[in-house]
């Protein structure tokens, strides 16, 4: 009775995997979702500030601020793709774990990468003006 009793408690601490899947693909689908609302309402703002200070921008500013429609539907579509795919179309449990994973850490690096980018041309202008006095 007592051997019997030992696998059901090694099972008990184990923690399930499907749920943290579709909780790491909630994750990263909002993270999307927050990146695409970032670029939507914020990178035109920056691109306003760049223009009435007529400075000229990093390249990866100049991308950022020219397709940033684009990018943002881009992750948009991202947040809609990834709960369906880890859901409906990869059925190892290991795998979609590591997808889900994986796009949450690509989100909330992107996230930051935004505003990295968009912080660039501001870092320039302060650079600049240590050395002009």
């Amino acid at each position: 009775m007592a051997n019997s009793m030992e696998p059901q408690q090694g099972r008990a601490n184990r923690v399930p995997v499907e749920p943290l899947v579709r909780i790491m693909a909630m994750f990263a689908s909002i993270g999307y979702r927050t990146a695409s609302v970032l670029l939507a309402k914020v990178v035109p703002i920056f691109a306003a500030l760049f223009k009435g200070l007529e400075v000229e921008l990093p390249f990866t500013t100049r991308i950022l601020v020219t397709h940033d429609r684009w990018i943002s539907a881009w992750f948009l579509g991202g947040a809609v793709i990834l709960p369906i795919v880890t859901e409906f179309l990869i059925s190892a449990t290991r795998r979609c774990l590591i997808i889900s994973s994986s796009a949450f850490a690509a989100s909330a690096a992107s996230v930051g990468l935004v505003v990295f980018v968009l912080y660039l041309p501001v870092f320039e202008l302060a650079r600049k003006a240590g050395q002009a006095t």
